[in-house]
């Protein structure tokens, strides 16, 4: 009967702790990386001494601080290692104990300048050592490792400092004890909750071999990563997180009187209280429970409220409760207007480990009934282009408890219209949500333009909102290179990963119904994205589609051929996009270009080894349903899994495989239709590298090899007598082009273009009239026209901006009758318009320059804003800036009025200089309207050049002819305006 009361007695003592310690005080350290590492402490003098078992930045090896008794950092020095799990001072210096070694952790002994004085072996008994402390000339060490899963879990040994030999073992209750205190003969030890165990500090009597009592760590949550303690001779430190938020971030220092009555320590539940939607006027209550867990009655001392919207009941002080009691409060929120609030309870009590406990409160008045409220009741577009459209954003916030209903929105002018693209009257608005609508100006005169936006819903308040709208129509005259707008690549709100970087853009037909067509950039970040093309001085976004909106499915368009324009293929009169990604998405995806919706999706959206799609082309019907197809190219791996490395044909309309063309290399490139099938590019790291043919079902029939990675795969008309179409490519870091067949692969002939980077072949007209296109490319460092034919280059402009990022054809913007070339450059970022007859420079623009950060990256034409025959033309550097320039009056270049008399006869003046070279100017007037030509001929009379064929008012005029292409030699010019007509000589002399 006795062996059972001292067994009870022996449960008592161990598990309840009652009256066996109280925390009277706590110390909270600044967050850094190394105070958030705190281990070993111990006393000198009249300070704290505290080791941090942090190393890493800033900190090669760790650190011990010198620390006031009032918790201030007041000193610290290096120490020779990168570790500290102990500290002690025997009198001449510090021990330090080592965190894990396999043969055995080593105890060390340092000077207060870090030098190293001593150290002590252990063994593998003691692989991992928690805590040391002093013991007169010993030194105890606990163990974390090895340890094991019944008691004894580990155990704790006593070193004799001058023998070096053990003199003393206890066992251990917890297998990672991570701090360890000396009390003359009780050893105080806590247990850190690593292997699910309770995070407590155990006193162990030696003289009685056993457990006297133990009691929690301070966090009431139990994980509070427990770690150094102390005994000063009259109080327990324990070095431990913070209670509450921020854990694994702060340290505490806590201080413990053993003999006292307990601790309090304060709970509330909830933590947080939400009252959710209140209506204005009225109150809402909860329940909060406030509950004592400690070992010491709670005094609670103070209940306060940082917003008088809220308040407690009882809110008497102090307010007592007895250990293990609990105490329900009823917590209120009154709101008096329309207002998202948080504030916080305070309740300040004797809790040494939290005396100010804070209980957040949260709340949002709301009105009764359905509410409406405008972001905006007054919008200014300002001056904005005649013909434009521009867009503004409002939203419509439903303020009340119960749904709004908006049953029409409507203008008294035609200047002005509601975005209807994805909406439909009535439209209802949830309580507390929030809704964007916009609204398009369309000034068609130079004159100011007010309306207002007339409302009607269901809301008690306003059950006819308005909100007023003006703008001024300006008349801007065409002038090449003027901003017609400009924006930024939008934001990713999934992703912190943000690079806007352009990767694609194209134009695509009238998407808003403005007669004007759009532009759809695919950038870096993850987007998609339309913009309109006909906006003024701000640009407007029509839609996005997002392929980075999780973990799971992320990825972006990976190169310039990765979107396409496509037919409408959902039956609403619109041009569709189609994309195929790279990255962690690897897809295909048809999006509806009037909503920017997803169509169909084609791959494996859990997958992230399927490989990037390389290219995509949407020019062909393989299956004969009178639906072009889409042709994909789809990478490989080059690792295990493979990947799919194959030329993939997917269904149009549905998106289900047509057929794959497995290819026996790793890795893909560009991808193109052929009458014959198509063909792709392939190839291994280090080779070889070909483009390979397949059939219209897919099988590889021929393959022709190239020095390296295909960037691009173009389709020309046939360079011979047959009916077969060539392939021409880029390929390598050389400039590599070549032509070959597209039915079998024959090399018709191969160029080099000099240092290159990855970029695309672009289509021009037949300059040389040799009855075959000719094409310029982006990749290399020289801008060059070849001919398609003969692979001779016809005109070639080194523009020393490293190399060309994009390039493309756009209308004859210099009236030479030519299509003309925009480029755009690496470093400085700059955008080009070009001559296509002779590669003279038109027009400038730089972004900027320095480190490749304001790369002009794409370019784009885009067909005429402003009703005039010339092409506008849209350019986006590196960061995501996107400008649309105009793309002139289609006015021969060069050709200027000069004064504003009229004069009386015509005349054509002789051209001043001559003998010229390159160029010279020439003078002519005309007194009436009538149609001009001025033309220039060679010595044979063989017309080289149209300067001038327009009708042209009273005036008189200067043009400069530019005949850097032409040979020396005598040269006729010849005047035709109305009835009159004259011819002069020069002489070009190079």
């Amino acid at each position: 009967m006795k062996k059972i009361f001292f067994i009870l007695l022996f449960i008592l003592l161990v598990f309840s702790g009652a009256k066996s310690q109280t925390l009277i005080q706590t110390y909270n350290f600044p967050y850094a990386n190394s105070y958030n590492y705190f281990w070993g402490i111990t006393i000198v003098n009249d300070s704290f001494w505290i080791a941090s078992d942090y190393n890493g930045t800033g900190y090669p090896l760790s650190y011990i601080y010198k620390v006031t008794k009032q918790g201030v950092i007041a000193d610290s020095f290096q120490t020779p290692f990168t570790f500290n799990h102990g500290l002690a001072w025997d009198g001449t210096g510090f021990w330090v104990a080592e965190d894990y070694r396999t043969s055995g952790g080593r105890l060390y002994k340092i000077s207060r300048t870090g030098q190293r004085i001593d150290s002590i072996y252990t063994g593998t008994y003691a692989a991992g050592i928690g805590g040391i402390a002093l013991d007169g000339n010993n030194l105890w060490f606990a163990v974390y490792s090895p340890d094991f899963t019944s008691y004894p879990n580990a155990y704790a040994y006593k070193i004799n400092l001058s023998t070096k030999q053990l003199v003393d073992t206890i066992p251990l209750r917890g297998r990672q004890v991570q701090g360890i205190a000396i009390k003359g003969d009780t050893i105080f030890y806590v247990n850190d909750g690593f292997h699910g165990e309770p995070e407590r500090i155990y006193a162990y009597r030696d003289a009685v071999g056993d457990t006297l009592f133990s009691f929690p760590v301070p966090d009431p949550d139990g994980d509070c990563d427990p770690r150094g303690m102390y005994w000063d001779g009259s109080h327990l430190y324990l070095i431990a997180y913070r209670i509450g938020n921020n854990i694994a971030a702060y340290r505490t220092l806590y201080k413990y009187t053993i003999t006292g009555e307990g601790s309090p320590v304060i709970q509330t539940t909830p933590t947080t209280i939400n009252f959710g939607n209140v209506i204005v006027g009225t109150t809402a209550s909860q329940t909060l429970a406030v509950s004592n867990i400690g070992t010491a009655k709670l005094i609670i001392t103070g209940k306060n409220i940082t917003s008088p919207r809220f308040g407690i009941t009882p809110n008497n002080v102090p307010d007592t409760l007895n250990p293990g009691q609990t105490k329900n409060y009823t917590v209120t929120f009154n709101p008096n207007v329309y207002d998202t609030l948080t504030a916080f309870l305070q309740l300040q009590s004797n809790d040494a480990g939290t005396p100010t406990k804070i209980v957040t409160l949260k709340g949002k008045g709301v009105y009764s009934g359905a509410y409406i409220n405008l972001s905006a009741s007054l919008f200014d577009y300002q001056q904005r282009r005649t013909g434009s459209l521009c867009g503004y954003i409002f939203t419509v916030t439903n303020q009340g408890s119960s749904p709004l209903t908006i049953n029409s929105m409507t203008f008294t002018t035609p200047r002005y219209r509601i975005d209807t693209v994805g909406l439909t009257f009535p439209v209802t608005i949830d309580t507390q949500k929030t809704k964007s609508f916009r609204i398009w100006f369309n000034p068609n005169s130079a004159a100011t333009f007010a309306d207002s936006l007339t409302i009607a819903s269901n809301a008690v308040n306003l059950p006819l909102a308005r909100l007023r709208v003006t703008g001024t129509g300006q008349v801007i005259q065409p002038v090449l290179g003027n901003q017609m707008w400009q924006g930024n690549i939008p934001d990713n709100p999934y992703t912190s990963y943000d690079d806007p970087q352009p990767i694609s853009i194209k134009q695509i037909a009238d998407v808003n119904g403005d007669g004007v067509n759009d532009i759809v950039v695919a950038s870096g970040n993850y987007l998609t994205t339309c913009f309109n093309g006909n906006s003024s001085v701000t640009a407007d976004i029509l839609w996005t589609f997002n392929t980075g909106y999780d973990n799971n499915n992320t990825g972006s368009v990976v190169w310039k051929d990765g979107m396409q324009i496509r037919d409408d293929v959902d039956g609403d009169g619109i041009q569709d996009v189609v994309i195929g990604c790279g990255g962690g998405n690897e897809m295909v995806y048809t999006i509806s270009g009037r909503t920017g919706m997803k169509i169909w999706g084609f791959g494996d959206s859990i997958s992230y080894s399927d490989g990037d799609i390389e290219g995509i082309r949407v020019d062909k019907d393989y299956n004969g349903d009178g639906i072009k197809d889409v042709l994909a190219s789809a990478s490989g791996t080059g690792s295990n899994p493979p990947g799919r490395h194959a030329a993939i044909c997917i269904n149009g309309l549905t998106g289900q495989q047509i057929f794959i063309s497995t290819q026996s290399s790793a890795f893909t490139g560009d991808i193109q239709t052929t009458q014959f099938g198509g063909a792709i590019g392939t190839g291994n790291n280090g080779g070889p590298y070909t483009v390979s043919g397949f059939d219209n079902l897919g099988s590889n029939v021929w393959s022709y090899t190239t020095g390296s990675k295909v960037w691009s795969l173009k389709l020309f008309p046939t360079i011979n007598a047959d009916t077969v179409k060539e392939l021409i490519g880029l390929q390598g870091f050389s400039g590599g082009v070549f032509c070959i067949a597209s039915n079998n692969g024959q090399m018709l002939w191969t160029k080099g273009l000099g240092s290159s980077n990855n970029g695309t072949i672009e289509m021009l007209d037949d300059l040389d009239s040799n009855g075959s296109p000719d094409f310029t490319l982006s990749g290399p460092q020289i801008i060059s026209r070849v001919d398609s034919k003969t692979s001779n280059v016809l005109w070639s402009y080194a523009p020393g901006a490293s190399y060309i990022r994009d390039i493309t054809p756009i209308s004859d913007i210099d009236g030479d009758g030519w299509l003309d070339i925009v480029a755009g450059m690496q470093d400085p970022g700059k955008v080009l318009v070009m001559s296509g007859k002779t590669g003279i420079v038109r027009f400038t623009y730089e972004f900027g320059s320095g480190n490749n950060s304001h790369r002009a990256d794409r370019v784009s034409a885009l067909n005429s804003i402003d009703g005039n025959s010339t092409s506008e033309f849209v350019a986006c550097e590196r960061p995501g800036r996107i400008i649309m320039f105009n793309g002139g009056p289609n006015n021969p270049i060069g050709i200027s009025q000069i004064g504003t008399s009229i004069p009386e006869t015509y005349a054509l003046e002789q051209n001043y200089p001559n003998p010229f070279n390159p160029s010279t100017n020439i003078k002519f007037q005309i007194p009436n309207s009538a149609i001009v030509s001025l033309k220039i001929y060679d010595i044979l009379g063989k017309e080289v050049q149209t300067l001038v064929n327009e009708y042209k008012q009273p005036g008189t005029y200067e043009i400069t002819f530019e005949a850097s292409n032409l040979t020396s030699g005598v040269y006729f010019y010849k005047l035709t305006a109305g009835d009159f007509s004259d011819t002069k000589r020069m002489i070009l002399l190079k």
